[in-house]
């Protein structure tokens, strides 16, 4: 590939990056009434730009959801700490990313966030299916992480409780460092 069409490729890359967090940033913000001018506007290109990148409404909507899903598994990786050699390393990733160590999962997942905009929106069957896929890709990954099942959900799910709950008046900066720190001591091989 030449020069010239290597920069067009990363155009185009960074031009469809920048739509789909215009896009999350319109549904985030206004919901099911963002419309396509408003997130071209956002984006900072025209609307027919925006649909030489996404067709309809839905398939942008399902990539909105594709570009979540990986920016979420980004986060996560970004909170492993590769010198863990032990059980545990996944969920301790995923314990600092979903309480306090994401900013952009914290937005994501606010009461307000971007997870519920997307909620009221109607989804394609294709944004469901790689939803399951999605969920599925989660559970193989907390199952191979070798701690108990049991204990790897109830440490998941109080994290992602967590997040929900940062920025409220009921999770002050100090409880949620004292809940991160207990659910990190629940990763560490041996405890109960």
């Amino acid at each position: 590939m030449t020069l010239p069409e290597r920069e067009l490729v990363r155009d185009r890359e960074r031009t469809r990056r920048a739509v789909l967090e215009a896009a999350e940033q319109a549904f985030e913000q206004r919901g099911a009434k963002a419309t396509l001018a408003e997130i071209a506007a956002l984006a900072g290109v025209t609307k027919s730009g925006l649909m030489h990148h996404f067709r309809t409404r839905e398939e942008l909507i399902s990539q909105v959801i594709e570009h979540t899903i990986s920016r979420s598994w980004e986060e996560v990786r970004a909170h492993i700490d590769l010198a863990e050699n032990r059980p545990g390393k996944f969920t301790r990733g995923y314990v600092r990313a979903f309480t306090g160590g994401s900013e952009y999962l914290t937005r994501v997942f606010s009461p307000s966030g971007l997870l519920a905009a997307l909620g009221t929106l109607e989804v394609a069957e294709s944004a469901e299916a790689l939803q399951q896929a999605d969920a599925r890709a989660w559970n193989e990954a907390f199952d191979a992480d070798g701690l108990p099942p049991g204990r790897t959900l109830a440490i998941r799910y109080a994290a992602e409780g967590l997040i929900a709950a940062v920025n409220t008046p009921y999770l002050t900066s100090d409880q949620l460092a004292q809940a991160r720190a207990e659910l990190l001591m629940l990763t560490e091989p041996g405890q109960a």
